[in-house]
């Protein structure tokens, strides 16, 4: 069969339809027939000009009606697009806001959560915050690090370190809040005026530098306190409430580090309403120890330590010196070792005379005298010389002596000779020489004497 036009001299039905009567090339569909198709090319001409004019929401929706002015679009259950009336935004400056038109309205975002629409977080109109839905977390990065809520406590989840950076100003904690470690075994807490830090075992705090406390009040240790190094305690007063007081160091030094003392030192024993304190003092006015009763305490220190002579009972099992000793009031000075007889304008002089029975003994000093007697703070060697009463002490001789001879008083004042065969008496002995002298110079000899009576 040839090819050949197919041509309908009236209209076309097909089945019970609309009958067709032409097909048109109009590209703007001006006759609007409800009888003429149209043809490909004057449909997409159509089409292609109404995209093209098409600038507001009213031309793309089939829904006639008026809308909130920004209000964002959606797609309807009927696959229309609709614009939501409650969720609005505006844009200022390149800033965009998004906001729920409706008053104190929240704006939710739900995740699907393994097939479940789950609440992630909203923003809650009415308390004008970011709130998150309970157990979810706010993350960071890749989400080691977050922050999460479950109603009650806030946890703040970290894969390393927690930095709390401040421009200026503090990290405030409120007054009864307490940051606590572990099972809350250990507490840091204030209440507005005292901080407290406690723990349930034990508490260590380390430094490789100093640690100060600096506190203008008492600092109050309640147990136990033990310092493995160097104790230095920097002030005016030191006070030891102690019950027993045990120190290991068999040396205890006061004073230390005195460039000059002008303070007496010691010992004060308190005594309350029994009497008198007790005290044992070194007189820096005297050179000598004190020991005794005082009405001074450790604070009257700068004036002085005033002592009344008490009674030391002891017993002695040996002496480092040589002689007992007793002060006699002299006619004058007189040296260790001086010849004496009693006399003078005092109670003793010097002797003078060969073989004199009016000798009494030889002048001793606190060198040389195991034990000191009649020996009161106004009285000196000047003028209060000590005179052995028994023991060993160096003694004036002129000319040799031998060891072992008995010495009596020479013609030269205040010397000894060795006695010659007969001349000695009960009467003008002085003592017995412990060594020997070989020359006919005046010296001297350690010799054991006693007084004469």
């Amino acid at each position: 069969m040839a090819t050949r036009s197919f041509k309908v001299k009236n209209g076309l039905i097909i089945g019970a339809t609309t009958e067709i009567t032409s097909i048109v090339d109009e590209d703007n569909m001006a006759s609007d027939s409800a009888t003429a198709l149209s043809t490909q090319q004057a449909i997409k001409a159509y089409v292609d000009a109404q995209v093209a004019s098409a600038d507001t929401f009213l031309e793309l929706s089939d829904t006639a009606g008026s809308y909130t002015a920004s209000a964002l679009l959606a797609v309807n259950a009927a696959g229309n697009a609709v614009a939501m009336s409650e969720l609005i935004y505006t844009v200022s400056s390149n800033d965009i806001t998004i906001k729920n038109a409706t008053s104190d309205k929240d704006i939710i975002f739900s995740v699907n959560d393994g097939g479940s629409t789950a609440e992630l977080f909203r923003l809650d109109a009415s308390e004008s915050v970011l709130t998150m839905a309970s157990g979810k977390k706010l993350g960071f990065v890749d989400g080691a690090e977050a922050i999460s809520g479950d109603g009650t406590d806030l946890t703040i989840n970290s894969g390393a370190d927690i930095n709390l950076t401040c421009a200026s100003g503090d990290i405030n904690v409120p007054a009864n809040i307490g940051l606590t470690f572990g099972d809350d075994g250990e507490k840091i807490e204030g209440d507005g005026t005292d901080l407290t830090i406690a723990s349930s075992n034990d508490m260590t705090l380390t430094t490789p530098g100093a640690l100060s406390l600096n506190t203008t009040g008492i600092t109050t240790v309640a147990g136990a306190l033990t310092v493995t190094g160097d104790l230095t305690i920097n002030g005016t007063t030191t006070t030891n409430n102690s019950v027993n007081t045990t120190i290991d160091d068999n040396i205890i030094e006061l004073n230390s580090g005195i460039s000059s003392s002008g303070n007496d030192i010691g010992f004060i024993f308190e005594r309350g309403s029994t009497g008198d304190n007790a005290a044992f003092i070194w007189d820096e006015s005297t050179d000598k120890f004190t020991l005794g009763t005082t009405t001074a305490t450790a604070g009257d220190k700068s004036g002085g330590i005033t002592v009344s002579a008490g009674t030391l009972t002891a017993t002695c099992s040996a002496a480092q010196y040589s002689d007992v000793a007793e002060r006699y009031h002299a006619d004058e000075s007189m040296s260790t070792g001086t010849i004496v007889a009693l006399g003078g304008a005092n109670e003793i002089t010097k002797t003078a005379t060969e073989l004199s029975d009016e000798v009494f003994g030889v002048v001793s000093s606190r060198d040389t005298a195991a034990f000191m007697m009649n020996d009161p703070e106004h009285y000196s060697d000047l003028t209060h010389p000590f005179v052995a009463m028994t023991g060993r002490v160096p003694t004036n001789v002129i000319g040799t002596v031998t060891k072992g001879a008995r010495l009596v008083s020479s013609s030269t004042p205040g010397y000894a000779r060795m006695a010659q065969p007969g001349e000695a008496t009960a009467f003008n002995v002085v003592g017995r020489a412990l060594e020997a002298k070989t020359d006919s110079e005046a010296g001297q000899v350690l010799a054991v004497v006693s007084i004469k009576a």
